[in-house]
């Protein structure tokens, strides 16, 4: 009796997603948009954006989510790495949806996308073609090709009057500065980040483009216009409407990566100057060099193999280069001739950021200067002997 219970639960809890395609819209269905906020996790930082269709008449109530990824796929990692990862289209009840989200603290609000009842049928059947398991699956790019970037180009193909934007709403700015305001309360985040983004980041995004991001997809449609009439204009964004309220508390972070590496800065460069310890300085050193080279061969996958573009022409490899691994493996074999071109040539590139830092077309972290800093000081003391101290020499 017990199974017979469940079994009719979920036949009721999944009822809505099979009449949706069973049967036309009515005159009063309502097709939305719904903009999730920041969750915890880091992959949720910068929020959600699904479809919600909703129709009284035939009991239809659900949610259109292109957001949804398995841990489970072989080769999970992988192929999220190498920008392989399939996202598929899911469909899931609106209670279920928003339950969810209020679980996790994260606010939902909705916006009518006013279409007419042809073109709500029309997005209703694309929607419904597209979650057919030949169709459903989609490879994911963070910029171009997301859940939020996916919504757009979806609703804007069934549309059929022209569309134009109110231009005095669009702020140009790159794909880098558009990410920093949701990383302001995670700075270790925002630093890697920064990091593994390359020369594409720093494209300034235009009023389309910007739709990549959950809020910006909101504020940008409702400043799309279709024509009401020959004298009005009218937004394809209803007003919004609060279904979830939540308020997570503030993330606060005192240690900030910047003011962390000027303080190691500082102290290598007076542990290096005063020809601290051989053993130690040694230990720095192989510790150091194996960080940025293995990060440097990270950052070469990313550029050269990966299908990430955001991360490609990374201009971070000047310091954070490979040729940082084959100093270790010159040191080990005591390859010193070879070992000294390389060290000489790390030093070129690194000398080469820093001038050129505030020219490249590339934004890096401040955290660079102070990092480059650390690297030369021990290139040069320990590696070239270049800075001479007094006193006893190792």
């Amino acid at each position: 009796m017990k199974l017979f219970k469940n079994f009719v639960a979920c036949i009721l809890f999944l009822l809505p997603v099979f009449t949706a395609h069973s049967q036309p819209l009515s005159n009063n269905a309502e097709i939305s948009l719904l903009t999730c906020s920041s969750g915890k996790e880091l992959y949720a930082t910068f929020g959600h954006s699904a479809i919600r269709v909703h129709d009284t008449i035939s009991n239809t109530d659900i949610v259109f989510n292109y957001g949804v990824f398995d841990f489970n796929t072989p080769h999970f990692y992988w192929k999220f790495v190498s920008g392989k990862l399939n996202y598929q289209l899911a469909i899931q009840s609106t209670r279920r949806f928003l339950r969810m989200y209020k679980n996790e603290g994260r606010s939902v609000v909705e916006e009518e996308i006013i279409l007419t009842d042809k073109e709500k049928q029309k997005l209703l059947v694309f929607l419904q073609k597209n979650y057919l398991p030949e169709n459903r699956y989609y490879l994911y790019d963070f910029f171009y090709n997301n859940c939020s970037s996916k919504i757009w180009d979806v609703t804007a193909k069934q549309i059929e009057q022209p569309l134009y934007f109110d231009s005095t709403a669009y702020s140009p700015e790159t794909f880098r500065k558009m990410l920093f305001p949701y990383l302001k309360n995670l700075p270790w985040a925002k630093l890697g980040i920064n990091i593994l983004l390359g020369l594409p980041a720093d494209k300034t995004a235009d009023f389309e483009e910007q739709m990549f991001l959950p809020d910006y997809l909101s504020y940008n449609m409702s400043h799309t216009l279709r024509e009401k009439d020959k004298h009005e204009a009218q937004s394809i964004l209803g007003p919004r409407k609060i279904l979830v309220k939540t308020q997570r508390p503030v993330l606060t972070n005192t240690w900030e990566p910047l003011w962390v590496f000027w303080i190691i800065f500082g102290i290598i460069f007076i542990l290096s100057i005063f020809r601290f310890s051989k053993k130690i300085m040694s230990v720095i050193d192989y510790l150091l060099y194996s960080v940025t080279g293995l990060l440097g061969i990270l950052l070469s996958f990313l550029w050269f193999i990966s299908e990430h573009q955001a991360m490609n022409a990374n201009l971070d490899l000047l310091w954070a280069s490979p040729i940082a691994v084959l100093v270790i493996i010159g040191k080990a074999f005591s390859l010193k001739k070879i070992n000294k071109v390389l060290i000489g040539l790390y030093i070129l590139t690194i000398i080469t950021l820093l001038i050129g830092f505030s020219f490249f077309n590339q934004q890096f972290s401040p955290c660079i200067i102070p990092i480059s800093l650390i690297l030369l000081t021990r290139l040069l003391t320990n590696e070239l002997k270049l800075i001479k101290t007094p006193g006893k020499t190792n």
